[in-house]
């Protein structure tokens, strides 16, 4: 899932992808198929909020319901756990996730220019969780 760009790029994503996974406030959910991985998101959770820094599905997987799962799987922890707001920033160009977060009730709060190191444009996203009874 981290494969594509030069071998230095990819040594730097897998890289960082390792230094997240030894902040104690991350978290990683794992979506697999046939024992393939197909996916996976990467979220801090820090006292009752979630961000979401990466979710991401195998070009062979995408149109599947990888990413839905995924974010269903995001939105049950978030309930489970108290959480009361959910965070994101996503690509402007990104229309498929952006139709995704905002079928699950995700709002539109801002756009950082230029925010990405190819200089796109990101929109700030959240959605309120309700305290459970």
């Amino acid at each position: 899932l981290l494969h594509g760009g030069t071998e230095g790029a990819k040594a730097v994503r897998e890289r960082q992808l390792h230094e997240e996974l030894d902040r104690p406030w991350a978290r990683v959910r794992v979506a697999r198929k046939d024992g393939a991985v197909v996916g996976f998101s990467l979220v801090w959770h820090v006292v009752d909020e979630v961000h979401l820094l990466n979710i991401v599905v195998a070009p062979e997987a995408r149109r599947a319901g990888v990413g839905r799962a995924l974010m269903d799987d995001l939105l049950a922890y978030a309930v489970g756990h108290a959480v009361v707001k959910v965070f994101l920033e996503v690509r402007v160009s990104n229309a498929p996730a952006i139709a995704l977060y905002e079928s699950l009730g995700f709002a539109r709060t801002s756009i950082r220019a230029k925010y990405y190191s190819d200089g796109e444009d990101a929109i700030d996203m959240h959605l309120m969780i309700p305290a459970r009874a």
